[in-house]
Formats: structure tokens, C-alpha cells, sequence
């Protein structure tokens, strides 16, 4: 598929970024000006189209438990690849735009796409309003190029508690959403978007994410938040937003995500 992942400078970013190229997608990142994470790396193609060799490192991306979609596999070399996002024969292009929140700058990198991922870093603090304008422009530079699949990394506090949720979970619930208000507030403005765009959406909802070595398998509800979640790897997110990309139950729906027992 021909993927542009959005926010592919944060964590959960770069880590898509690594699966689908390895998975051989065609990926355009897009990354904050002046960030050196992905084009630093020899492989990646840069926005003035320029290239560094790869030197056809291999990653080490999660591969999905049965039922919850397919394996990151990708066979023979070939391609462009970034050293450590690659294994298999996907390509890399990395690129800036210059105003996120600008439907017309989001539109080269958008036009001609199969699937636009947006992976925020909701920690990160950012000018109020600025993550409901970018999913605002993002829908609109969309709608415009024709691409339909858009699917978006939220969080879970931004939807209720489920019924089945612990006491534990219930007694933190409350403390982390008046801590947070202002970064819950701007996730829901991102989602509202989606939810109004007429478009094939998709919301993800992890809990807290790690750093950690991946499980290479999670859990998932599809239409509310887990009970329970537990810390969930980035690597396993990135999994499951690869897993859910072709997955007709999940469009038009919210997804809640945990980390995957035992």
C-alpha cells in the first residue's frame, strides 16, 4: 500500500514507519522541520529527493498473533530503505510540510495515497486548538486527493470508562483527566473531526504507551475502550495500526487497545 504517516517523528510514529516499510509498504513521513530521527539514516529518501545508501539493516517489528491480521514480512531486498526500518522490500520517502494545518501544504503529501495515518504525540504540549485545525485540514486535503482510509492515534481517557472497568481503573480515571484536560480536549477535537468527516475512519485508544520490546500481540474492542489495559509497546500499537489498515469491522469506529496478558 502507499502510506503517509503523519507525526512520523514521535515515538509511535517512527515506529509505524519501521513496520510498514518492513511490512513493504510505500511510505512517505512526514516529519517535524528540522528533525533528523528518519533522514539522518542512509536509505531515506529526503524532501529534495536526495538518497544515502542503506545498508539493508534488518528490523525487528512485532509479528501479529493470529486473528488480529497479518505478519510484517517482507522478502528480497530492493527499494529505498532507511537502515533499521527495513526487512523487507518496502520504500521510504521522508519529507516536511510546511503548515500542518494548511489543507493545500498537506497536499502533495496526501495525493495519490491508499491510507493516511496520523499518530500525534499527546504529550507534547502544542498551541491550543492546533491538533482539532490539523485533523480539520487533514480531512479536507483528503477529501480533496480522494483518499477515503484515514486512521488516527488517540487516547483512551478521550472516550468514557467501560462497565467492565476495574476499581483500579475507575479511581485513576477521574485524577488523569483533570490533569490532562487541555490534552484530552485537543484528542477529542481530532476525533470529532474524523467522526464528521464522511470519510473511512478509524480511532485508536491505547492506555499509557512504552518504549518497552513489543509483545508482538494486543487486545482490542472495537466500538469502546478496554477494561484493564495495562501499558501497551509502541511496537504493538504500530502493529495493530498496520493490522487494522484493511480491516472492514473497524471502519467508522472507535478501537480501545491494551497490552496483550501473560
Amino acid at each position: 500500500m502507499k502510506l503517509t504517516v503523519l507525526g512520523a517523528s514521535g515515538g509511535t510514529g517512527r515506529e509505524v514507519v519501521r513496520q510498514a516499510v518492513a511490512a513493504g509498504h510505500e511510505v512517505t513521513a512526514v516529519v517535524r522541520k528540522g528533525a533528523r530521527s528518519l533522514t539522518a539514516a542512509p536509505g531515506a529518501v529526503s524532501a529534495d529527493g536526495s538518497a544515502r545508501r542503506a545498508k539493508g539493516r534488518g528490523g525487528r517489528g512485532g509479528e501479529a498473533r493470529a486473528g488480529h491480521g497479518g505478519e510484517g514480512r517482507g522478502g528480497g531486498a530492493g527499494g529505498v530503505r532507511e537502515a533499521g526500518y527495513g526487512g523487507g522490500n518496502g520504500r521510504l520517502a521522508v519529507t516536511t510540510v510546511a503548515d500542518v494545518t494548511d489543507p493545500a501544504a498537506l497536499g502533495p503529501v496526501v495525493t495519490g495515497r491508499d491510507a493516511l495515518l496520523f499518530c500525534p504525540g499527546l504529550e507534547s504540549p502544542r498551541p491550543p486548538g492546533r491538533l482539532g485545525a490539523a485533523a480539520h485540514a487533514l480531512v479536507r486535503a483528503a477529501r480533496a486527493a480522494g483518499v477515503r482510509r484515514l486512521l488516527v492515534v488517540s487516547s483512551s481517557p478521550v472516550g468514557p470508562l467501560p462497565p467492565d472497568e476495574g476499581v483500579l481503573g475507575r479511581a485513576v480515571s477521574p485524577v488523569l483527566r483533570a490533569v490532562f484536560k487541555d490534552v484530552y480536549a485537543e484528542a477529542a477535537a481530532m476525533e470529532s473531526e474524523l467522526v464528521h468527516s464522511g470519510l473511512d475512519w478509524t480511532v485508536l485508544r491505547p492506555g499509557k504507551l512504552t518504549n518497552r520490546r513489543g509483545k508482538g500481540r494486543y487486545r482490542r474492542r472495537v466500538g469502546g475502550n478496554l477494561p484493564d489495559k495495562g501499558t501497551l509497546a509502541r511496537a504493538d500499537l504500530a502493529r495493530a495500526v498496520l493490522d487494522l489498515l484493511d480491516d472492514p469491522a473497524v471502519r467508522g469506529r472507535t478501537v480501545g487497545l491494551g497490552s496483550a496478558r501473560g
